[in-house]
């Protein structure tokens, strides 16, 4: 999580700073990554600026009351495109660091190799797109417009705004917490992928929505926070196996052939790993439910 250091919480309430500090601050990480992206051949400034690009929308769906509608949404369109573009390109890399961790098992008769190959093609169409969508997101003004908009809200300006962003700001996050529980009965069901994968995502925006009011209500909701990053990362891994698994299925399928032996295992060896990471998932949400933190943190608000 990047340190965001704010001066715009006075009294118990939350002034016109915080805003401007915030998306300030997540906008310079958004665009930190973005000459790593273009020119490196590192993968991690994909993921930081794809992370950064979830941080920058998820500012601005919290902060939705304070800028004008028409522009929020466009920003949050445009943003996406990257973040679509990014998402899509990290999957690659994961797969790939993963299967070329396995290329020198021994033993291990499945064209590994092979597939990798085609995982870097498809890797470098993946970059093609994020060039483009990148150039595009240059040309559409977003920063800029964006930044203007922070430079209007100033003392005095959007009072009535900021006064009724400070009284439903704690809806904000029960909102969030809500859309988490609507998936609780699909943590018993191991085989709901769907589900699973829309109940990360879930406890990614209650995340985020935690980590941006943090500097309000202070430490206490450090332990919500963590919390809800476990749930993201154990269920984020899930879905990179799940994701894994269909890549191998449907490499195998479109080479018009079963696998051997060596495939089969590969398969097997992804499902063994995805237990393992559903079993460290039930047990947190076991834990989560035994000392009612989810109960604490609605009387918290």
């Amino acid at each position: 999580m990047p340190r965001i250091i704010l001066s715009g919480i006075m009294r118990n309430k939350i002034d016109y700073r915080y805003f401007r500090q915030i998306i300030s601050q997540y906008l310079d990480h958004f665009l930190e990554e973005r000459m790593g992206v273009l020119r490196s051949s590192d993968i991690e400034p994909v993921h930081r600026m794809r992370v950064a690009s979830r941080r920058l929308r998820a500012a601005l769906s919290v902060f939705k009351s304070i800028f004008p509608a028409k522009k929020t949404r466009f920003w949050k369109k445009e943003i996406s495109k990257i973040g679509l573009a990014l998402g899509a390109a990290r999957q690659l890399d994961v797969q790939i660091r993963f299967l070329e961790s396995l290329k020198n098992r021994p033993k291990d008769n499945f064209n590994t190799e092979a597939l990798i190959e085609l995982l870097k093609k498809r890797r470098m169409r993946a970059q093609k797109q994020i060039d483009i969508v990148l150039k595009d997101f240059e040309v559409n003004k977003v920063i800029l417009g964006l930044k203007n908009s922070l430079k209007e809200i100033c003392p005095g300006a959007n009072k009535q705004l900021i006064d009724a962003f400070n009284l439903e700001k704690g809806a904000i996050i029960l909102k969030r917490l809500d859309s988490l529980m609507e998936f609780g009965p699909y943590v018993f069901k191991p085989e709901s992928v769907k589900e699973l994968h829309h109940m990360r995502i879930a406890a990614k925006k209650l995340r985020y929505a935690l980590e941006i009011l943090r500097p309000w209500y202070g430490a206490r909701f450090d332990k919500y926070i963590r919390a809800s990053r476990n749930i993201q990362d154990l269920l984020g891994d899930l879905h990179e196996f799940d994701c894994l698994a269909a890549t191998l299925s449907d490499y195998s399928r479109k080479q018009n052939k079963d696998f051997d032996n060596a495939g089969i295992d590969l398969i097997r060896e992804c499902i063994r790993l995805r237990k393992g990471i559903y079993v460290k998932f039930l047990r947190l949400w076991k834990e989560i439910e035994k000392s009612r933190l989810w109960v604490k943190l609605r009387k918290e608000i």
